[in-house]
């Protein structure tokens, strides 16, 4: 099967749910974790294409991905990703792709948590750690090879670090545990050896979750901070964060043991007092003091012989009001640093400070109530000027060091659950989507590609659907017996101006409302007109006192915080999104039983379609509403009365309705299909303000029974409304003659068969060079095909269709929701240099957008 010529414009995903799906490589490479794939971007390009490449592979969600790093801690072209579908996978980069070299299986459990290490030879060693309560040590050199497998029992090792002991060569393995202690192990650097267990450090209160080695080097810097000035060149310092918030420095040194406590201070109590009263000692302040409990012993088997080690605990780490879950190396004016990630909100750099003797925190990064339920995770540049974090929905929160202030950069962002549908705007200057994780988000064209823009609306409910009425009111549905109608704020068109350097006509912005936020206990976004930004405005300039109250609404939020986004020519950032891009919402309409499943805009913006969740006919029903009142049409009294009553609803269906579309250019038919395997088709009766039609302007034109053998997920109109598609989990694609009025239906079905079921499709709106049909298909594996077929008047539907498939790392890997091709101005339809944009969503948690060249 050949290949069409798509290029991904877009790829918009959120970082998984785990402490360890995010590292970063070189200065401009990141990886991180996204559902089932591995994604890499660039964050040093704030408006460059985000998310360029995808890793496929693992059927179930990346726990952990990480760079191997040489013996030195340098990055190299080697990703080794966990997952849990209970394998790791090892990618490298060949010339301008990565492939996969080495699946590492043999886990029962999933795999939480990796490290690497390449070594002088070439060789990489990779531990892997599982729920399963056991380690697995594996040895790549082209092969790979399973060489040792550890029991930890019911205690299982939530994180591992390896390195290489600077002097002998001895390769150290850490891991931390449920059972509150670093776990350490050794073993020589010969192929086949395996590691021994030579200690356990006690002193954490809860599970370790996090750990990172680092190898130290002297510097004159360091020997001039009293707080450091006691390590030497050749130490390891071993740093583990724990869900008792603190983070504790160990340090491993072939040096001298230092002073021990009584050996019966085993208690942290008692060491934490050693250490104090080693302070009080010292008469000057400035001077180094090495604080340290008990030093332990440990034994290193080398190819020359035994070689002892003192590991001692040098600092701990206080600052964190909740459970930390990273912990990485850095490098900050000449000094070794640590960035710490944690649920209380916020990163951490820690320096060490010379007046202090002490670490202390440089910068505490990240926004009151800025990422909820906290940080999972944090990586850093290598050259230390930039930090990137992780929250627990996925978002990703990046900050860059500028003449000493820590300044956030805008990021690439996504969904994090499952995303059901996407929807352009009538002129398709952006692309609308709505996910299970209860967000609709608003994505556009940037400098270089494509970000998001807006968050409309944060929902309560899981979203299944939307459709734009105009370029600036869209409704949606969710899991609730409602709609709901947004509307564009002129803080959003000012903010899609600037950085998209288009114009709007001053008519279209002074309809809108200023903003838009939630209020305090408030359940819907409500709008903020300029007399209430005017008003707080003159309430602030004159200093009155009674402005409290003001303060605690909504304008103020959208008055003093939102407007500072649409003067920004960047992304906005994650908090900006969150708060200051809500969109009002202006209406509601009701009348279904159940959740909504589907609804459909017509072309006109005259008219909306909706259907909810259906198990009888009786609510299998399609209701029509105006767009103009958001209410039913009004009908002509059935009984006869004076009165007009509102339009019944469209019945045919049995099951749940999972896709409406009107035809093309004229609304003229209203097509439906549904789980019962049928379709249905209503045509449009007359233009009136009351109808005399029952169900208003539509009514039952045909419907098809048993069309396909299984459910019917999708359906589409031919740009030329002369047939539509359907597709079904039948493992087709059928497409139909157009009924004609007055007529029985005889139309016979073209068949196009598909490897598995057929989830959505969408036609391209024009025929390109005026003769040719283009089709759009998705499976439920993500596999995503482009169809093309000449326009042949003597014979429709076409019958010849030529296939082609997207490249495999350009489309998904589970289930596609729902394809919608970018309207395109009529002037290109027939440049033959126009990319058609194809929009698609997907239950891998990716909306993506492909450019593709017919």
């Amino acid at each position: 099967m050949a290949s069409v010529f798509a290029k991904s414009e877009l790829i918009a995903t959120a970082c998984s749910r785990t402490p360890h799906a995010l590292d970063w490589g070189t200065e401009s490479l990141v990886a991180f974790g996204a559902g089932s794939i591995v994604a890499l971007y660039d964050p040093t390009d704030a408006q460059g294409p985000g998310i360029h490449t995808t890793l496929q592979g693992h059927t179930k969600r990346v726990n952990s991905v990480r760079f191997v790093r040489s013996i030195s801690g340098t990055s190299t072209d080697t990703i080794v990703s966990a997952s849990a579908d209970c394998t790791a996978r090892v990618w490298q980069r060949t010339s301008q792709s990565w492939e996969c070299k080495s699946v590492l299986s043999g886990h029962q459990n999933p795999v939480i948590s990796t490290a690497s290490i390449e070594l002088e030879d070439r060789r990489i060693i990779v531990v892997t750690a599982s729920t399963d309560g056991t380690l697995r040590v594996f040895e790549i050199n082209g092969d790979s090879t399973c060489v040792q497998t550890i029991d930890v029992g019911s205690r299982n090792a939530i994180d591992v670090a390896i390195t290489v002991l600077p002097d002998c060569g001895a390769v150290v393995l850490a891991t931390g545990n449920t059972d509150n202690c670093v776990h350490l192990y050794t073993r020589t650097q010969a192929a086949g050896e395996k590691f021994t267990k030579t200690l356990k450090l006690a002193g954490h209160e809860d599970w370790v979750t996090a750990l990172a080695f680092l190898r130290y080097t002297d510097s004159d810097t360091g020997r001039d901070n009293s707080t450091i000035a006691h390590w030497q060149a050749g130490d390891v310092v071993l740093a583990s964060a724990s869900e008792d918030k603190y983070v504790r420095l160990w340090r491993i040194s072939q040096a001298t043991v230092p002073q021990t406590v009584d050996a019966g201070l085993n208690s942290d109590k008692l060491a934490a007092q050693a250490m104090l009263d080693a302070f009080a000692s010292t008469g000057d302040a400035s001077a180094a003091v090495q604080l340290s409990t008990r030093a332990h012993v440990m034994v290193v088997a080398t190819h020359s012989g035994e070689r002892s080690y003192a590991v001692s605990l040098d600092s701990v780490l206080i600052g964190h009001d909740g459970w930390i879950h990273s912990v990485t190396w850095t490098c900050l004016d000449g000094l070794p640093s640590l960035v710490s990630a944690s649920a209380d909100s916020s990163v951490i750099v820690w320096a060490p400070d010379a007046d202090a003797g002490v670490w202390s925190s440089v910068a505490r990064l990240g926004e009151a109530g800025g990422a909820v339920q906290g940080f999972l995770g944090s990586a850093v540049s290598p050259t230390g000027t930039r930090v990137l974090a992780h929250g627990y929905q996925g978002s990703l929160h990046m900050w860059r060091a500028a003449d000493g202030l820590w300044l956030p950069q805008s990021s690439v962002s996504g969904h994090y659950a499952s995303v059901q549908d996407v929807c352009w705007d009538p002129r398709g200057n952006y692309l609308l989507s709505v996910s299970v994780d209860q967000t609709a988000r608003l994505f556009a064209p940037v400098a270089k590609g494509w970000r998001e823009i807006a968050r409309p609306q944060v929902h309560g409910y899981d979203m299944r659907c939307a459709a734009f009425v105009a370029p600036y009111v869209y409704v949606s549905g969710a899991d609730e017996k409602v709609l709901r109608v947004f509307t564009a704020t002129q803080q959003f068109v000012a903010s899609w101006q600037a950085l998209t350097h288009s114009e709007v006509p001053e008519s279209e912005l002074s309809r809108l409302a200023v903003g838009a936020s939630l209020p305090v206990l408030g359940l819907s976004n409500k709008a903020v007109d300029e007399e209430q930004v005017r008003a707080l405005r003159e309430a602030d300039a004159n200093e009155l006192n009674d402005n409290y109250s003001m303060r605690q609404t909504h304008t103020d939020v959208v008055a003093n915080a939102a407007m500072s986004a649409a003067t920004s020519g960047d992304p906005p950032l994650e908090e900006q999104l969150l708060r200051h891009t809500l969109w009002p919402e202006t209406d509601k309409l009701y009348g279904h039983p159940y959740e909504i499943f589907a609804v459909a805009a017509a072309h006109s913006g005259d008219w909306i379609a909706t259907a909810c969740k259906a198990s009888l006919d009786k609510y299998a029903a399609i209701r029509v509403y105006s767009a103009h009142t958001w209410q039913p049409p009004n009908v002509r009294d059935p009984a006869g009365g004076e009165q007009s009553v509102a339009a019944a609803p469209l019945m045919a269906h049995s099951l749940t309705i999972t896709r409406m579309r009107f035809s093309p250019s004229d609304d003229k038919y209203l097509l439906s299909v549904s789980r019962d395997r049928s379709w249905a088709i209503f045509e449009k009766t007359t233009t009136a303000d009351v109808f005399d039609e029952p169900t208003g302007p539509y009514r039952l034109a045909h419907h098809q029974m048993k069309a396909h053998a299984r459910i019917i997920w999708d359906a589409a109109w031919s740009p030329d409304s002369r047939f539509f598609a359907t597709a079904s989990r039948d493992k087709a694609i059928k497409l139909w003659p157009t009924p004609q009025a007055g007529s029985p239906y005889s139309g016979k079905p073209v068949v196009l068969t598909f490897p598995e079921a057929v989830t959505a499709v969408d036609f391209l709106p024009v025929l390109v060079h005026g003769h040719k049909y283009v089709l759009a298909a998705a499976l439920e594996n993500g596999q995503v095909f482009v169809l093309t077929a000449k326009v042949d008047d003597g014979k429709l539907p076409p019958s010849a269709w030529n296939t082609f498939e997207v490249p495999r790392k350009d489309s998904h890997v589970a289930m596609v929701h729902r394809l919608a091709w970018r309207p395109q101005l009529q002037n290109d339809v027939n440049d033959a240099s126009v990319e058609w944009m194809l929009a698609s969503a997907s239950d891998d948690q990716s909306v993506r957008i492909l450019s593709v060249a017919l």
